[in-house]
């Protein structure tokens, strides 16, 4: 299968646009607000547990990438599972416990790595940092607002005013929503629950720039496609009868004799798609295999070294060639979000 490419210009391969330097700061406070501050964990994906397995590349992998992991035999990797929200004890169940993740390490050797972040919605919730700090603040209003009614309600008291001001804060959020149409298809989206971690697709919603032996720039946003099919639990009576952590509880007892493995598919951009906007998904039905990921064991030490270990949007962060960020004004945003939440983290101790 061939692969559309484009030049080098047009795939951004070479950072992003000037951002406000304070606006990753006053998202992990804003997310903080909404979730609460929880010592020792991420601000978001709060709850989840570190992986390890290995990749092995297809043969179509070489031709879009001099990275070493698409042109090595296999590569070891570290992977992190994880529920949505920013609550260390949220029930896997439940609805704030969504998009589920997977944050990917593919180490390549002790100095070089890069990483693969991905979710189970397709896209994300709007196209830039201040759009989302908007988003974020409107919710935190109106559950501010929710709250204060409910409050009300339990003194038996006179709540008129109570109601007008949930009234109009969600007024405020429904504007917003009408005028960010990936933002209402974020909150409307289905929030899938599935037999285990290994049974949803997973989407990476920012662009990577990639580039071969012969110079050729290709764009992709990957997909992880599980190889036992997507299996995802639809009955209210069967939800209400999983335990709290059965997603993690799975992991710990499924490996070695049943690994967790999925496709890894770059979807592959045409010269038209927009690269630059993580809510448009591309129009392009290309999709190439680029290799196998195979997830066997629960890392040790968990806790600990997911204190301490970062994950990044930037796929070049850690020292790798042949694959570059694009100008998607999200990437550095979040790249900003999770250096000061892995700053925050590593000095603290965790108190539940």
């Amino acid at each position: 299968m061939s692969a559309q490419t484009i030049n080098a210009p047009n795939g951004a391969t070479n950072g992003a646009p000037h951002q406000n330097e304070k606006l990753p700061k006053e998202l992990v406070d804003e997310m903080q607000a909404i979730f609460g501050k929880h010592p020792g964990y991420r601000t978001t994906h709060a709850k989840g547990l570190l992986v390890e397995g290995t990749f092995k590349p297809s043969e179509q992998a070489r031709s879009l990438s001099i990275a070493p992991h698409f042109n090595n035999p296999s590569t070891p990797v570290l992977a992190r599972f994880s529920v949505g929200g920013g609550l260390p004890h949220i029930a896997d169940v439940d609805d704030n416990a969504t998009p589920k993740g997977i944050a990917i390490r593919f180490e390549i050797d002790k100095h070089t790595h890069t990483d693969l972040i991905c979710h189970s919605f397709n896209g994300f919730a709007t196209r830039t940092g201040e759009d989302f700090l908007a988003f974020l603040q409107l919710l935190r209003a109106m559950k501010i607002a929710q709250f204060l009614l409910d409050k009300a309600k339990e003194n038996h008291g006179d709540t008129s005013k109570e109601e007008e001001n949930l009234k109009k804060a969600q007024m405020a959020f429904g504007t917003f929503l009408a005028s960010h149409p990936s933002a209402a298809t974020f909150v409307k989206a289905p929030k899938p629950n599935p037999f285990n971690y290994g049974t949803i697709t997973y989407y990476e919603p920012n662009t990577h720039v990639l580039t071969n032996k012969d110079g050729k720039v290709t764009n992709v946003r990957y997909r992880l496609i599980p190889a036992d099919g997507e299996h995802l639990h639809t009955d209210p009576e069967q939800l209400k009868k999983l335990g709290p952590n059965y997603l993690e509880d799975d992991l710990q007892q499924r490996f070695p004799q049943k690994p967790l493995i999925f496709t890894i598919n770059a979807h592959i951009a045409d010269p038209d798609d927009i690269l630059d906007d993580a809510t448009i998904a591309y129009k392009s039905t290309t999709f190439v295999p680029v290799g196998k990921l195979e997830i066997g064991k629960v890392a040790s030490d968990n806790t600990a070294r997911q204190q301490q270990i970062a994950f990044s949007p930037t796929p070049d962060k850690g020292g790798i060639e042949g694959i570059a960020s694009s100008k998607d004004p999200l990437i550095q945003v979040r790249k900003g979000i999770y250096y000061i939440s892995a700053d925050q983290r590593r000095h603290e101790k965790q108190m539940e």
